[in-house]
């Protein structure tokens, strides 16, 4: 029982940040209250129970019948998973954190090929508060405003990622990181070579790997 409420817990945390990653910047994440996109509709309790209001609709709108994507699902489903590998003890408060973060970002990403920097700031903030500042974080925030400045092609929000990651992972862990990425990165690219390709996502399934695994 205990297991069950600590994981809608984070689906419930999953499902606010979905709210985020819609709304940010262009609407207030606070008002109006919970709504469909597509008819305005206001949801009633059980229609934000996470997942389960999802699944038992088949992914659509039970006013409209508008479809409904299930990345809101896959990412409740991730956060509620990701607090239980942190009672468990699996994950660190601050990897929670920031693992969180690469969802909101990496979905983020996916959806507006932009990068949210006050969402990004809110997470660091508190990762910062639970870890210690090192000379790795400072190179990257460098980086950033370096890239930022000179208007180069690779995106100042991947290196304030790193800088993010920095606090749990050693210059070693980075290194494998981007790595890993690169190679992701690659062979997406030649599969299907898209216009554009955001890094994001191929930096954050790097950082789990690394994270779990090394």
């Amino acid at each position: 029982m205990k297991i069950c409420i600590l994981f809608f817990l984070g689906a419930s945390i999953g499902s606010f940040l979905g709210l985020v990653i819609d709304r940010f910047p262009e609407q207030s994440i606070i008002r109006p209250s919970s709504h469909c996109s597509s008819c305005k509709k206001r949801l009633k309790v059980w229609d934000l129970i996470p997942i389960l209001s999802q699944l038992s609709t088949a992914s659509k709108c039970g006013y409209c019948n508008v479809n409904i994507s299930y990345w809101y699902a896959g990412l409740e489903f991730l956060t509620g998973l990701t607090v239980l590998l942190c009672h468990f003890q699996l994950l660190s408060l601050t990897e929670t954190i920031l693992i969180l973060a690469g969802l909101v970002l990496t979905i983020y990403d996916i959806k507006h090929q932009e990068y949210p920097f006050a969402v990004w700031l809110v997470f660091t903030f508190v990762a910062l508060l639970l870890s210690q500042l090192n000379w790795l974080f400072c190179c990257f925030l460098v980086f950033s405003f370096l890239t930022e400045k000179w208007q180069l092609n690779i995106g100042s929000g991947d290196f304030l990622y790193l800088a993010s990651l920095s606090l749990i992972c050693g210059l070693t862990e980075i290194l494998w990181i981007i790595q890993i990425s690169s190679l992701l990165g690659l062979l997406v690219f030649t599969i299907y070579k898209p216009r554009s390709i955001p890094y994001i996502p191929f930096l954050f399934l790097a950082s789990i790997f690394v994270i779990l695994c090394i």
